[in-house]
């Protein structure tokens, strides 16, 4: 048994010394993935470490540390909080910070204005229930949509604030000195955030919500056109391009939340933000249709060979004219002109009628038993190429909207 532990010990040891001297290859490939994948991230910690090092020194500086004194250290709080990483984030952060700070400051000035003209057990009474009913009306606040989804963090920088001004001035008597002084570094650190964003390599949610919708629209087609062909979709995983829109819906609205809040920055900077969650949640709706599609190549269970071969080329047509469409739609967008209608419905309805022909052709596959109730399939198929069809005559003279 000794000889045994001995052996497992060795081995062990020897695991671990190999793991560590792989870690630093590791480690290296970790950071260059990462850098290499977006070198914006690069840009960004450079900016932060930039900020952070010029708001220190109102710490390190005497002469700003005499103005300013133990209150600078908030400046330094503001810039790791605030800081993020496109300019929409930053500006949502930091004017809710400052708006919060702002308000709550002001409306502790006043009740303790109020406050102090009382007695000393009415003044506690007073701030007690005074921040009993703000901070029930503000938490009640944050949770209206509007509010949540816009200044909710702002609302939580004024509970904190609001109630560590109230209740620190019934102890403290120069406790306004202090949120002033609090308040400025503050609006320093801010100030440096908001430098750092918008003047110093900025990084624009809008243009990332803009290259996200062109990406989806490209792997979607990119996932069909695989699909279509026998063998390279055992070699190259066809699931890349549906699962990036699947899972976008958090980041699409999150990237329209913080472009509403960025300035014009150029003439191609009024996306229809609003337009680009809908069209990513249609899109989702359409990445169903592909999983499913997939499921139905992947799957062991296949339709005898003679029917695929009647059905292959119809359903290949309309597949490659659907993503012929979606490339269509994503260089219009990506290149901000209007698409051609033509495009995007007559070729596509002239495969969809060749398809719904292709079914007409052999309606014994798809006729139910002698049992008058039963729907047929090829009546459901033939009521929704008809459907497309006509939405896409319908949709002949709509093009994308003008600002894309």
């Amino acid at each position: 048994m000794a000889i045994l532990a001995k052996e497992n010990w060795k081995r062990n040891i020897h695991v671990i010394s190999q793991k560590l001297k792989r870690f630093p290859g590791l480690l290296w490939q970790t950071i260059w993935k990462v850098g290499r994948d977006d070198p914006r991230r690069v840009v960004h910690a450079l900016k932060v470490g930039l900020s952070l090092t010029l708001v220190s020194l109102l710490y390190l500086l005497e002469p700003l540390f005499e103005g300013i004194g133990q209150n600078a250290i908030w400046a330094v709080m503001t810039v790791v909080v605030v800081l993020e990483f496109t300019a929409g984030a930053t500006l949502c952060k930091g004017l809710n910070r400052g708006l919060g700070t702002l308000v709550a400051g002001s409306l502790a000035f006043l009740i303790e204005n109020i406050a102090e003209k009382t007695g000393h057990v009415f003044r506690a009474v007073f701030i007690g229930t005074a921040v009993f009913v703000i901070g029930t009306a503000a938490t009640y606040m944050r949770f209206f949509p509007y509010v949540k989804r816009n200044y909710d963090y702002g609302v939580l920088i004024f509970l904190l604030t609001f109630n560590l001004i109230t209740v620190s001035s019934y102890r403290v008597s120069n406790v306004m000195k202090i949120a002033n002084e609090r308040l400025y570094t503050i609006v320093i650190g801010c100030g440096v955030c908001l430098l750092m964003t918008l003047f110093i390599f900025p990084i624009w949610s809008g243009e990332d919500l803009h290259n996200s919708t062109v990406a989806k629209l490209e792997g979607l087609a990119k996932s069909i056109q695989l699909m279509l062909r026998k063998k390279s979709h055992r070699r190259i995983p066809i699931d890349k391009g549906y699962k990036a829109v699947l899972d976008s819906k958090s980041q699409d609205e999150t990237l329209a939340l913080h472009a509403s809040w960025e300035p014009r920055h150029s003439r191609h900077c009024r996306y229809p933000w609003e337009q680009y969650v809908k069209l990513g949640a249609v899109l989702r709706h359409f990445g169903y249709t592909v999983v499913a599609l997939h499921g139905c190549l992947q799957t062991e269970i296949q339709t005898p060979r003679s029917y695929r071969a009647l059905f292959r080329d119809p359903c290949s047509r309309v597949a490659d004219e659907v993503s012929k469409a979606l490339i269509e739609l994503a260089n219009s967008i990506k290149n901000r002109r209007r698409c051609s209608p033509g495009i995007l419905s007559d070729y596509l309805h002239e495969a969809l009628q060749d398809l719904d022909d292709a079914l007409k052709s052999q309606p014994r596959l798809f006729l139910g038993s002698n049992n008058n109730q039963t729907t047929s399939m090829l009546a459901l198929a033939a009521a929704r190429a008809n459907a497309i069809q006509k939405h896409a005559k319908n949709n002949v003279g709509v093009s994308l909207p003008s600002s894309l």
